[in-house]
């Protein structure tokens, strides 16, 4: 008799167990589905919103790097006039230092046509930081090469 009733609170178990685990019905798991559909095309939004802000950003700031580009140029050109007018004795290595400045702008120029925007984020940020970084140092070796030939 102790035989039966173990085996009998056991398949009890089983049963109620069963049971238990069966509580899912198709009607709470068509509800799942479409809030996890829901989930998938907000995050497609998402993705195509951070693609459109990325593709603006991208824009705004090569049209903002162009601007200062160009008015390196404009800047090297005027020295360049400059030192050709005088008679300086450095006159040559002036215009040297002048086509190595000129160079890096044109190197700036390409390298900002050439970037890819395919890409993470991280990657664009450490773009721009770089970018900026050399284009502050081109600023400041112009700046730099301007103040000695004011000098003279």
């Amino acid at each position: 008799m102790k035989n039966y009733i173990l085996k009998l609170t056991f398949v009890l178990s089983l049963v109620c167990l069963f049971i238990v685990s069966c509580n899912n019905s198709p009607k709470a798991k068509e509800t799942k589905l479409e809030n996890e559909m829901e989930d998938v095309v907000d995050a497609q939004v998402a993705l195509q919103q951070s693609k459109l802000d990325s593709v603006s950003d991208y824009v705004a700031f090569k049209e903002s790097i162009e601007l200062k580009i160009d008015e390196n140029q404009r800047q090297i050109d005027e020295m360049v006039i400059t030192i050709n007018a005088s008679k300086d004795s450095n006159k040559a290595m002036y215009i040297k230092q002048l086509a190595k400045l000129e160079e890096k702008n044109g190197e700036l120029k390409t390298r900002l046509q050439d970037y890819d925007q395919q890409g993470s984020s991280e990657k664009w940020e450490l773009f721009k930081v770089a970018f900026n970084n050399d284009m502050d140092d081109l600023g400041k070796s112009i700046s730099n090469m301007a103040a000695r030939n004011m000098k003279k």
